[in-house]
């Protein structure tokens, strides 16, 4: 994989090619991050952020600082668990995925932007998040904004998605928990972006929240997505305690607990079809 970094210092002058130059997309198929790319914010922007109408992004982080790489990978990704063994030691709960939903009543879309690996949603309570009547029903959305495809879905949206322009986007939302948690952790976290499925942008869960807002005013804000609900059961038998817990939806700090666990244990995961709901990497092997 490869770094691109804005460096203010460069020159906007620079030539760079991407198919070239990058040993993660030439062919060459370097891994982990080892090569870095330090290029002015408009050769960032003409490479990877103008065809989408991003340059939005480059203008925020430069105006405050904020600390923000494009990252190319060796393979062409589809889901988070796969970007997340490119990435190597990234935490698993550091890759953001943004799930859009539709509404079949008026065409509308609905976005939901969480961490991916390991945080359950409880997809009954989604249509409330969003302020719409009991009894809507929010499919998978069939069509999504022009400048992303299945596998790259991110909330980075434009000003052609939204209503008052003929787009279809009604809400983005963010979870409130995770914002939090994101903003006291400074984490770098991974979002898919535009339609390549080799590349990837980073930057801080809470800060993109701040730039979408300041960019989309209400059509962007913060709900308890993630909440934590589950069924327990306890047995003792013979001096033996035995704790079954079955999990309606998991939020932030608790998937962040589990994905840490380094323990001796034994268990199985039955029935995990849905790829939306993936759990963490510490729930689907066995460690001894």
């Amino acid at each position: 994989m490869s770094i691109y970094s804005i460096d203010f210092s460069c020159s906007d002058n620079q030539i760079h090619n991407l198919e070239e130059d990058d040993p993660s997309l030439n062919g060459n198929e370097s891994s982990s991050l080892e090569k870095e790319f330090n290029l002015s914010k408009s050769t960032i922007e003409n490479l990877f952020l103008s065809q989408y109408q991003l340059e939005y992004i480059a203008k925020y982080v430069k105006d405050r600082g904020i600390p923000f790489r494009i990252v190319s990978h060796p393979e062409k990704t589809n889901t988070c668990y796969e970007k997340a063994q490119l990435l190597g030691k990234c935490d698993p709960l550091n890759i953001i995925k943004a799930l859009y939903f539709e509404c079949p009543q008026d065409q509308k879309l609905y976005v939901i932007v969480i961490p991916e690996t390991g945080c359950f949603v409880d997809r009954t309570a989604i249509p409330e998040i969003f302020g719409l009547s009991r009894g809507v029903i929010l499919a998978k959305a069939r069509m999504l904004p022009t400048n992303m495809s299945y596998g790259t879905c991110s909330p980075f949206i434009t000003p052609d998605d939204l209503l008052e322009n003929g787009g279809k986007v009604a809400k983005v939302v963010f979870d409130s928990e995770a914002l939090v948690n994101k903003k006291h952790e400074k984490s770098l976290d991974d979002f898919s972006f535009g339609l390549d499925h080799r590349l990837s942008l980073q930057m801080n869960y809470y800060h993109c929240y701040k730039m979408l807002k300041a960019n989309f005013g209400d059509l962007v804000s913060s709900d308890d997505i993630l909440t934590l609900s589950f069924k327990e059961k306890f047995i003792r038998k013979s001096g033996n305690i035995k704790i079954n817990y079955e999990f309606k939806s998991l939020n932030y700090r608790t998937a962040k607990f589990i994905n840490s666990i380094h323990g001796v244990g034994d268990v199985s995961v039955e029935n995990d079809y849905v790829d939306e709901l993936d759990l963490p990497e510490i729930l689907t092997s066995n460690r001894g």
